[in-house]
């Protein structure tokens, strides 16, 4: 569980390599399809083939919705990195999904949330809100704004992909629902990565970087994480998960420099805080607040 954080971490410091006249769909796109070549290869091996009948019985809909959704989703953290910064794009993704899913819980589903609930989110809805509001050097303020926002939407996307990915799981495994749902949308999104083909077929070091987002930061993950969710509880598995964000950051500052003001810094804590709250089941001994990944 940590070592699939940790690589989900990296797709923020390896995107902001890629030249910036390759298109944001594009991107999303080339990750999607280099990530689902990646899981197919780890599923041929580990069901020997099987998986393809198992994925034949996944209902359409659902499934196509999950993967248009999850385009976008792609794009729009990819569109939150560029003009936010990986520190705060990835931060404001992260922390907003066991938000969006409370609220579904709570507005569509009718399932009343606890107060401790209410207490996180409103947290982790400050610490946004002051990465948003805050600048990050070289960042001007309506570019941080915008990542900021294209962000949360992202977040908003992951929410809905995670529920489908749950009900489409009745009929496959994890990773078999995912390999599907993320092979759908590279498909659905094809022409734009077809489009924008001469960019990064020409270029061998632009190449190598979205082989890298495919396998590094989307097939290996995912198959570290589904491994993983089967030997431990799921609080202890969203607590681990939060080596993504740490990476992300550290990859930010490290590598590419970033550096977050006085109330960057404190929204980064607040949301840190709060997320820590929703696995506060292991940490304290108390009953956890819902949480959908």
């Amino acid at each position: 569980m940590l070592l699939a954080g940790i690589c989900w971490g990296t797709f923020g410091t390896l995107a902001s390599f890629l030249p910036e006249s390759l298109p944001s769909l594009a991107v999303g796109t080339l990750r999607l399809g280099g990530g689902a070549l990646g899981i197919a290869v780890l599923l041929a091996v580990t069901t020997r083939g099987r998986f393809l009948r198992r994925i034949t019985k996944l209902p359409i809909r659902p499934m196509v919705f999950g993967a248009v959704v999850l385009g976008m989703t792609q794009t729009l953290l990819y569109l939150g990195i560029r003009q936010a910064g990986v520190t705060v794009a990835t931060m404001i993704f992260i922390g907003t999904p066991p938000l969006f899913s409370g609220l579904f819980s709570q507005l569509v589903r009718k399932e009343k949330q606890s107060r401790s609930w209410a207490i996180s989110s409103g947290i982790i809805a400050l610490g946004c809100a002051a990465m948003a509001v805050s600048d990050v050097s070289g960042t001007a303020d309506t570019s941080l704004l915008i990542g900021s926002l294209c962000g949360l939407a992202a977040g908003a996307g992951w929410t809905i992909v995670g529920t489908l990915l749950r009900d489409l799981q009745q009929h496959a495994s994890p990773l078999e629902s995912s390999f599907a749902v993320m092979g759908a949308s590279a498909l659905i999104l094809s022409p734009f990565a077809i489009r924008s083909a001469p960019i990064w077929i020409s270029d061998p070091q632009v190449l190598g970087i979205i082989l890298a987002l495919g396998l590094i930061s989307s097939a290996l993950p995912y198959w570290l994480f589904t491994t993983g969710a089967r030997r431990i509880s799921a609080s202890h598995a969203f607590l681990y998960g939060l080596s993504e964000p740490v990476t992300a950051s550290l990859l930010g500052m490290i590598v590419l420099g970033e550096r977050l003001t006085v109330l960057g810094l404190i929204g980064y804590a607040a949301v840190v805080f709060g997320l820590l709250l929703f696995s506060y089941r292991e940490l304290f001994g108390i009953r956890p607040i819902g949480i959908h990944r």
